[in-house]
């Protein structure tokens, strides 16, 4: 989980004199070679209406309701549904989508004006010529969400009206995926709910779903859109790649940081720290997923979201974690000694899990499976010793996209514009060591490109990182300039 600005603050309070903030400011930005790139333009109205017209003309016919997200009941930022930005660009929450396929109609339903919120949240889309301007979607209408005669339904309703005979009501049956979810998590949670015999509740989906199924009965069929959504995300856009491109660089920036940053003595959870004000200098307004800091035998655990242990010296620090930028994440993790120099036996791990890795991004062009990249990388590894299940504990691929395991829809082949993981990991459990190596990879017309190389894997690469000048530490061997209290 990501670190509280409290602890953040201390931490940089406590090493840095203000006297070097410029230099130091200027070193962020650079990590070895690799200077991190101008941050891409964020996806424009075209980009959102290329994606509605592609819907449309997959599924053709009927109508496609689409619900974005709601005002979160804790005091947490607003984060807009995942297909519902995909489709519309909107941050607001309160809003509805119609496309009506036949006739390339769409209509933005939007809450009604409130003066009062507005002064405290801020302005947000409005009904009218100003919303249809700053959404570049044809018809913006305000809208009493839901209740009986409210202008969306009528909408909705005359559309169905000149289906013909055959009218359906095309719904995403797939729970909410709101900033850091994941359709394969968010689906385990969902089922869990349900199966629980003290709560068995559905979600928000499934209650949208048996609402119309109520309304309309026989009249119209309910149907799955999400399928044919998820096939869209699959490929992306030029626009889209361009912001990955972007987001791993931060990403790579943050784990570099963090890297230089390490030392005996700290708690996981520090490394976290330093990775996300990095991320957050650079642009992210969240991060893709809760840091994973795994030091010691907590490398073994897969997804260590504590990051709760002090670290010691010779440890292996396993860390996964990036940003969210613009409504993307990417997905990097490196392994590294706590301390500045690996051990022999460390060293040999992270050198065989960075062979395997590089053994399987080698092979990723289209045509390309998950199952024969994953046999790739574990070949590779067995005839180093390590064994399947005792020390080879998961495949090396997913998706990555606005979900850190971003959909594929019935994809099961590399295609040119897919972007992916490759994540080999070999984990050591009774001697507490372990190692996982992770980078993001465009699928292109005849190979791939890694698109998180901003910060180094290998053994020697990693070691002389360290040595460097960080944004919270001086290099190895260089005494911290003293603070006078750390205590709260």
């Amino acid at each position: 989980m990501h670190a509280s600005p409290l602890l953040l603050s201390l931490l940089l309070v406590s090493v840095l004199p203000s006297a070097t903030s410029a230099r130091l400011s200027a070193q962020l930005v650079q990590s070895k070679k690799t200077v991190i790139g101008q941050r891409p333009p964020k996806l424009g109205a075209d980009f959102h209406r290329g994606r509605r017209k592609a819907l449309m003309e997959a599924l053709g016919s009927g109508i496609i309701l689409l619900r974005g997200g709601v005002t979160p009941a804790s005091n947490t930022p607003f984060v807009q549904e995942h297909n519902f930005f995909y489709l519309t660009g909107v941050r607001d929450p309160g809003c509805e989508l119609l496309l009506i396929p036949e006739t390339g109609e769409e209509i933005l339903f939007v809450p009604p004006y409130n003066r009062f919120k507005a002064r405290w949240e801020g302005e947000s889309v409005r009904a009218g010529k100003a919303g249809e301007k700053k959404t570049g979607i044809a018809k913006v209408m305000a809208s009493t969400t839901m209740q009986k005669g409210s202008s969306w339904f009528k909408e909705g309703e005359a559309a169905l009206e000149r289906c013909g005979e055959q009218k359906v009501i095309w719904i995403s049956f797939a729970p909410e995926e709101l900033s850091s979810g994941s359709p394969d998590y968010l689906g385990r949670y969902a089922r869990n709910r349900k199966r629980d015999l003290l709560d068995g509740r559905g979600d928000r989906a499934d209650a949208f779903r048996e609402a119309l199924k109520k309304r309309y009965g026989e009249k119209a069929k309910i149907e799955n859109m999400v399928r044919t959504l998820y096939e869209l995300r699959a490929i992306k856009t030029a626009e889209e790649i361009a912001l990955i491109r972007y987001v791993s660089e931060v990403a790579c920036l943050g784990h570099a940081e963090a890297i230089k940053a390490c030392r005996p003595g700290q708690l996981e959870s520090e490394l976290a720290a330093v990775a996300e004000y990095a991320f957050r200098r650079h642009g992210a307004q969240a991060i893709g997923y809760s840091a994973i800091v795994g030091s010691g035998p907590n490398g073994n655990v897969l997804h260590h979201w504590r990051n709760n242990r002090i670290m010691e010296k010779g440890d292996n620090v396993v860390m996964d974690f990036a940003p969210e930028i613009d409504g993307y994440t990417s997905d990097v993790t490196r392994t590294f000694p706590v301390g500045g120099k690996f051990t022999p036996e460390n060293r040999k791990l992270v050198q065989d899990v960075h062979d395997a890795q590089q053994a399987i991004i080698k092979a990723v062009k289209p045509g390309m499976t998950f199952g024969k990249l994953a046999r790739i990388g574990s070949k590779l590894l067995v005839s180093r010793g390590y064994k399947p299940g005792v020390h080879i504990l998961h495949g090396p691929c997913h998706f990555v996209g606005m979900a850190v395991h971003d959909p594929s829809g019935s994809k099961r082949v590399l295609e040119p514009g897919m972007v992916i993981t490759v994540e080999p990991g070999a984990y050591i459990v009774k001697e507490k060591r372990g190692c996982r190596i992770e980078d993001v990879i465009l699928v292109t017309e005849k190979g791939c490109e890694v698109l998180s190389k901003g910060c180094p894997s290998t053994p020697d690469a990693i070691e002389d990182l360290m040595k460097r000048q960080g944004l919270a530490r001086p290099p190895l061997g260089t005494a911290a300039p003293k603070s006078k209290s750390r205590k709260l």
